[in-house]
């Protein structure tokens, strides 16, 4: 079987698949951050600090980097799954 080798042509559509598939995520991470913090305003977005989901602000937002745009939705997302144990041990 022969294989045809890859060209600069080849290369560079896939780089600008790369580059959309990587955009995409970017927007729906950014999206679901968003989501979350006005769903869970009061969320801790680090267990070390007290800071609350509600304290990040627009400008923040945009300038950080995606890696810790989801660290920050695992972070609510596990406070959200703590406090909902503690809701159904009240009912």
């Amino acid at each position: 079987m022969v294989t045809k080798r890859m060209t600069g042509i080849d290369y560079r559509r896939e780089w600008h698949l790369i580059r959309q598939e990587e955009n995409s995520l970017k927007s729906h991470v950014y999206g679901r951050l968003v989501e979350l913090i006005k769903i869970y305003p009061m969320a801790r977005i680090n267990k070390s600090s007290r800071m609350e989901a509600s304290s990040i602000t627009e400008h923040w937002l945009s300038e950080m980097s995606t890696e810790l745009q989801i660290s920050i939705i695992e972070n609510i997302e596990k406070w959200s799954a703590e406090q909902q144990g503690v809701r159904q041990l009240e009912i």
